[in-house]
């Protein structure tokens, strides 16, 4: 690096690694799935890419480029890549407009190759036939600035948007038959997207566990908002610590076990840092949720107040703590809800309970206090 600057943000950099720890080895290969060996492992990951992009950006040598990879019943683990404008890209791979589309959008420090990403693209495929495209946009989102990242999600969302565009165009797939399935910083860019596809409407974003963070302070043009599709859910996990504790981002807003400690968290899945086990959970919740589409059972918060306070009660009175549900949290496909509901999970997977009950329990710690804990005993 040749500065004593750069040599300094070296050495952070490895103070960091050996403090959090390799976990576990990047795994890469040919095929792409929720299994061993077929999804990376992103704890290692996220410390390698993120010093990678700080080096680059000090050299100004950072390519920002954006990649879509498709995956359909005929390729099921092996992407094709397309590219907005690129005809003969698109003409060589499976793409299906009969078959619906589902546009998978990673949050900051993903990729689109994350175990996170398998889950969702190996429940739909479960489904049958579907188009799955996820977008990579880690040149970007591997960047430890938050604030930096922030501002480069509307240039993001407007090549997902001339991407939608060019497959309509060229293939007539209805614009109602593409949904947006964001995780975190990816719930805005879907919705950012959504409306920059005006006066066409997609059919549906479901944001998980959208990010609060820097999109705390700003309108609703800047962010989620619930009319950037026909219809558009949030499922919140994580209010302690990355997620965004609005109602006002969608029509139906799903906060699982308050949007507080996740049971199964921290780390169930072994495929991001224990802190944000709870961030993450939004993704697998909804991944079953594709699979077995009435596995979430919710109820109706009466108000926002109920909802914070931990206070929603089951609509039959008498103070009981068990309920049928007003509604099911995610799907496939998507089901048309408004309101602020309640859930709980199960401690393990399955997490949903199927058989369209609500139990209502009181909330736990967070993954980011438990974790804080275990640390402390450690020390």
């Amino acid at each position: 690096m040749g500065s004593l600057a750069g040599m300094h943000i070296l050495r952070g950099w490895i103070s960091l690694m050996l403090l959090l720890g390799t976990g576990e080895m990047l795994v890469s290969g040919q095929y792409f799935a929720y299994a061993p060996g077929k999804c990376e492992l992103t704890k290692s990951n996220v410390i390698e890419s993120m010093f990678t992009t700080e080096l680059s950006i000090i050299l100004h040598t950072q390519p920002k480029l954006l990649h879509y990879d498709l995956y359909t019943p005929l390729n099921p683990e092996e992407r094709q890549l397309l590219r907005p404008g690129d005809l003969g890209m698109l003409k060589n791979s499976h793409f299906n407009p009969k078959w619906p589309v589902r546009i998978l959008i990673h949050g900051w420090a993903g990729t689109s190759t994350t175990c996170s990403n398998a889950v969702i693209k190996d429940a739909y495929l479960s489904r049958g036939n579907y188009n799955v495209i996820i977008l990579d946009w880690s040149r970007q989102a591997m960047d430890i600035n938050y604030a930096r990242v922030s501002k480069q999600l509307a240039s993001i969302a407007g090549n997902v948007a001339k991407l939608l565009r060019f497959l309509h165009d060229n293939t007539g797939v209805p614009y109602e038959q593409i949904y947006l399935v964001g995780h975190s910083a990816g719930s805005h860019i879907s919705g950012l997207t959504g409306k920059m596809m005006k006066p066409y409407r997609l059919g549906a974003i479901f944001a998980l566990d959208p990010a609060g963070l820097t999109q705390l302070s700003l309108g609703p043009e800047d962010r989620l908002t619930n009319d950037d599709a026909l219809y558009v859910e949030s499922i919140h996990t994580d209010l302690t610590l990355l997620g965004n504790p609005s109602t006002k981002l969608s029509q139906a807003s799903f906060f699982v076990n308050w949007g507080l400690g996740q049971p199964h968290c921290p780390n169930a899945t072994a495929t991001e840092f224990d802190f944000v086990c709870d961030h993450y959970a939004a993704v697998f919740y909804f991944a079953e949720s594709v699979r077995r589409p009435k596995s979430f059972a919710a109820v109706r918060c009466s108000s926002v107040q109920a909802l914070r306070s931990a206070t929603c009660r089951c609509n039959t009175g008498g103070g009981t703590q068990i309920c049928t549900g007003d509604g099911f949290m995610g799907g496939e496909p998507a089901v048309p809800k408004r309101g602020i509901f309640y859930l709980s999970t199960r401690q393990r997977s399955p997490y949903g309970t199927g058989d369209g009950l609500v139990y209502i329990r009181r909330p736990i710690p967070s993954t980011i206090g438990e974790t804080a804990k275990r640390r402390r005993r450690l020390g």
